[in-house]
């Protein structure tokens, strides 16, 4: 029983660092010379790494997009309507 968690714990370590083909496909179709760069120096989990970390800074300094002025034009709220094919019932429903 100590050898399963032990080999458990071990294979838990393996999963965490195997980098998948699609993982892979991904570097090589979005990587820029700094990626390769990285790739070559520290390897493939780091270089993949910093392609991840360079891309969300990416997203982050994205502009937002403009707001509109108060004032201007926009749909009026129209309330929903009821359903009145289903009425209330006619009696107590006793189950």
């Amino acid at each position: 029983m100590l050898a399963t968690f032990g080999l458990s714990r071990l294979e838990a370590g393996l999963v965490d660092d195997t980098l998948t083909a699609r993982d892979v496909a991904e570097f090589f179709e979005q990587a820029e010379a700094v990626d390769m760069s990285t790739l070559a120096r520290e390897g493939m989990p780091e270089a993949l790494d910093c392609l991840h970390r360079r891309r969300a800074e990416y997203v982050i300094e994205e502009p937002a997009p403009p707001v509109k002025p108060p004032g201007l034009p926009r749909p009026r709220h129209r309330h929903s309507r009821t359903n009145r094919q289903f009425g209330p019932p006619r009696h107590a429903n006793r189950v």
